[in-house]
């Protein structure tokens, strides 16, 4: 099976397009100009009748009133009524033309009498010209002074009879096929110009995708055009940067993650060599230390375990609507006595009621993320601040240390995997770097924003924006 490509469909599909327009625009045109053209006819044989008529009116009454001149003389009746060409209806006679009987506006030659003309008389008797009689006819009377004195009949034109009307239609025809031939050749290069510029952009966005699915995803095209081809270009751009973005995401996190393994691994195969070769001893020290290291890796899997689901929406949200201020309480009567052992004030006073369709469980999780985040690394803080107000249809949520905060290019960072503000704090003491992480993803699951930003005078508030319900207390 013959493969054809979009370019020679979209070059025969307006091909065909312009060819079957040539086609009807000129059998339209044929059939317009036929029928216009006899009406054209017809008018000026009309005219011409008239005309005729006004000639036999003077040549009855330069006969003495009398139509015997005219009865059955062949050469009277092509003398008076004979013409040729059609310019004869409108143009004036020379005026040194005698022969053609007075004023006439006609040029009187021999044997050029009209043949679908006829003379009768008042009786209804044949004087002269054409026999035939019925009620498709033209009929124009002969006047004279008024007095009709004759009726001059005419057959209408019913098709180009005439050999210079047939000739003009025939030359009309011509010139017709030329000029559609001629169009269809300027269409064929028109569609084949055209389909070349609106596959080009198509092109160009097969072969970016054929790198794309190869695995390069530092390609891409060219915006040239600002229609429907544009944007798909721009959307296409938008997705390769974002799959360019992922992979070096996907790649800083597996690097991130085996280096968080590594060392708890490490320690963990030192710590066994050492005892298997008499270096350390077995005893109870040495398997606390063994189960330490065990626990910091379970935490951690745990850690990546619970972002990885919360990220792809796996994780179990049971939601239902729940009074936030009370929740906040809540955790905050068991916090109380922790952070003050760490030297830290709590500020709460009364919190609202503020309903929000939340899961209990994963908002009571956030919160204990973020409480043991202040307690672990707000450096120098005395005190702990917890608001919680409306704003724009939106529980909003603050909690805001004294500490000594963290620098402007660390704040964007502080909810990225495994980021801690302090590299040389080991596992023990600064967790896995995922507590924040993991916060943003509960809340972004709730349809809700978590934001950081630098406390007045000093330290650090998180600011957490929930929807809220539609009832409230």
């Amino acid at each position: 099976m013959v493969k054809i490509g979009i370019t020679a469909r979209l070059f025969l599909s307006l091909l065909i397009v312009s060819l079957l327009t040539a086609v009807g625009v000129g059998f339209g045109t044929r059939w317009s100009f036929q029928r216009g053209f006899q009406g054209y006819l017809n008018e000026v044989e009309s005219r011409r009748m008239e005309a005729m008529a006004e000639e036999l009116a003077q040549a009855y009454q330069e006969h003495g009133g009398n139509w015997q001149f005219m009865r059955g003389n062949r050469a009277a009746w092509e003398r008076t009524t004979g013409a040729i060409g059609r310019e004869r209806a409108t143009a004036p006679r020379a005026s040194n033309d005698t022969d053609a009987g007075g004023n006439s506006i006609y040029y009187a030659v021999p044997d050029k009498a009209p043949r679908r003309l006829g003379l009768f008389d008042m009786q209804g008797n044949h004087l002269a010209g054409n026999l035939q009689t019925g009620p498709s006819l033209r009929y124009q009377p002969v006047l004279v002074e008024g007095v009709p004195v004759a009726t001059l009949v005419g057959a209408p034109l019913r098709g180009l009879q005439e050999e210079a009307e047939q000739g003009f239609l025939l030359q009309q025809q011509r010139d017709s096929v030329l000029i559609g031939l001629a169009t269809l050749v300027l269409a064929a290069l028109a569609a084949l110009l055209l389909a070349r510029s609106f596959v080009a952009p198509t092109r160009r966005l097969i072969h970016a995708a054929s790198k794309v699915a190869a695995g390069d995803y530092a390609v891409r095209v060219p915006r040239g055009q600002r229609d429907e081809l544009g944007t798909l270009a721009h959307n296409f751009n938008i997705m390769a940067a974002t799959l360019e973005s992922n992979e070096v995401l996907r790649r800083h996190f597996m690097a991130d993650l085996s280096h968080e393994l590594r060392t708890p691994l490490s320690v963990l195969q030192a710590q066994l060599e050492a005892m298997e070769d008499g270096i350390e001893p077995t005893n109870t020290a040495s398997v606390v230390l063994l189960q330490d290291e065990v626990a910091t890796l379970t935490r951690l899997v745990d850690d990546m375990r619970q972002i990885t689901l919360s990220e792809v929406g796996a994780f179990g949200y049971q939601r239902e609507p729940l009074d936030l201020g009370g929740l906040l309480e809540s955790e905050l009567t068991k916090w109380r006595e922790p952070l003050a052992h760490a030297g830290m004030t709590v500020q709460a006073g009364m919190l609202p009621h503020l309903m929000v369709e939340g899961d209990t469980i994963r908002l009571r999780q956030l919160l204990r993320n973020l409480f043991n985040n202040a307690l672990r690394h707000a450096d120098g803080a005395t005190e702990l601040r917890i608001a919680l107000h409306v704003l724009r249809q939106q529980a909003l949520l603050t909690i805001t240390d004294n500490g000594h905060g963290v620098s402007d290019a660390a704040l964007p960072m502080l909810f990225e995997r495994f980021w801690r503000g302090d590299t040389a704090r080991t596992r023990a003491t600064g967790g896995s770097g995922l507590g924040l992480s993991i916060c943003r993803s509960i809340v972004t699951a709730h349809g809700g924003e978590i934001t950081a930003t630098h406390a007045t005078p000093d330290g650090l508030c998180i600011t957490i924006a929930l929807p809220l319900a539609e009832k409230q207390p």
